[in-house]
């Protein structure tokens, strides 16, 4: 038979100094006169650890000295230090990183003063050693703090990304990242980037123009009006025949919901935002529930607390890009841009005779094949 003893001990943790309650158990076996055998504990007695983590940080010496009261001096980190890992983690964490980075937006403009700009894909940031100077990937919100995106939106004014003062040039631009399975307020499901050119049968770039707004939150939707607005009335509405362009502008607002609930709330998110949204916009509204980190992430939409825009051309590809709430002289200019993405379709069905055939041969290239008599 054996028994066993339960013990609660008021410790604090021999690396992090953090106050933990210890609880002991010791296993005996009783009989044929055996000894007591308790649990291999590689620390000397009385040390303890609040998160078994904290043990692979130890170093040999730490074991071996006759332990002290006070923690060592070198504190051991949750992060990914790249110091003390093998030169195998080294490289195979370089090549996650840089696969990672290389699929972020680059012409999406960061504000100088946010934090996005430091945000590692993974919700890591860099930090330095105060007295080694080695650099270990930390948690985000361990090293910014758990507020960190309210207090970003204080020093950007919202803004955590600038808008593109001129229009990102064709052969630089990117591609909208994926984001499948949305749900429209029709009940349709759609993928995103194909959504947008889906009236766009002659797949040309500069037929269409797409103004995506998304949010995550309620504050960051209430932002979005101050840029969908003079869109929808200066571009999409066709006053009296005065805008034969209309139907080339679109606006299709997005909402990310994240978490594991938002799938079981869906019923009623879908009716809360019929409520707030126009019936003549339901087609172009989509909800989207799940994780998109690496969405956002591509997007440097690292804050979710606010609403970002972005203006995509008629292939999908992102043009412009801002976010927060849009200043008078930010919409001109994304007006603007948005004028100048169709204006080269407007010059090739100018090339256009009648019966469809172009005037500017250059257009066509050489003729392809026999040309075949009419009898």
């Amino acid at each position: 038979m054996s028994s066993t003893v339960v013990a609660l001990l008021s410790k604090r943790c021999v690396t992090c100094s953090s106050s933990i309650i210890l609880r002991h158990r010791i296993s005996a076996r009783l009989l044929r006169g055996s000894t007591v055998s308790t649990a291999a504990l590689p620390l000397p007695a009385g040390a303890v650890l609040c998160d078994p983590r904290h043990e692979t940080t130890l170093t040999r010496q730490h074991r071996t000295t006759p332990w002290q009261s006070t923690p060592p001096t070198t504190l051991p980190t949750t992060s990914r230090s790249f110091s003390s890992s093998s030169s195998n983690d080294r490289s195979s964490w370089g090549e996650e990183y840089l696969a990672s980075i290389s699929r972020r937006n680059k012409n999406i403009r960061m504000h100088p003063d946010g934090h996005g700009r430091h945000i590692l894909p993974g919700k890591y940031v860099i930090k330095n050693h105060p007295r080694t100077g080695a650099e270990k990937r930390v948690f985000l919100e361990h090293a910014l703090g758990y507020f960190w995106a309210f207090k970003e939106l204080t020093i950007t004014d919202n803004k955590p990304i600038l808008s593109n003062e001129t229009i990102i040039p064709a052969a630089e631009a990117e591609k909208f990242p994926p984001l499948n399975g949305c749900i429209s307020l029709h009940d349709e499901e759609v993928d995103v980037p194909e959504f947008f050119s889906r009236d766009n049968l002659s797949k040309d770039a500069n037929a269409k123009c797409t103004l995506v707004a998304i949010s995550c939150k309620d504050f960051g939707a209430q932002l979005l009006p101050s840029w969908t607005e003079p869109f929808e009335r200066d571009l999409c509405t066709n006053n009296n025949n005065k805008n034969k362009d209309a139907n080339r502008y679109e606006v299709v607002r997005i909402t990310i919901n994240e978490g594991r609930i938002a799938k079981l709330l869906s019923p009623f998110i879908v009716s809360g935002t019929k409520k707030k949204v126009p019936e003549k916009d339901h087609e172009n509204t989509l909800l989207y529930y799940g994780d998109a980190e690496e969405t956002r992430d591509v997007l440097r939409m690292h804050n979710i607390y606010t609403g970002y825009v972005f203006l995509v051309d008629g292939i999908g590809r992102v043009r412009w890009a801002g976010s927060g709430e849009g200043s008078e002289e930010e919409v001109r200019v994304m007006m603007g841009i948005a004028r100048d993405l169709t204006v080269e379709y407007e010059k090739k069905k100018k090339n256009r005779g009648k019966g469809g055939e172009r005037r500017d041969k250059q257009l066509l290239g050489p003729r392809v094949g026999k040309k075949v008599p009419r009898y």
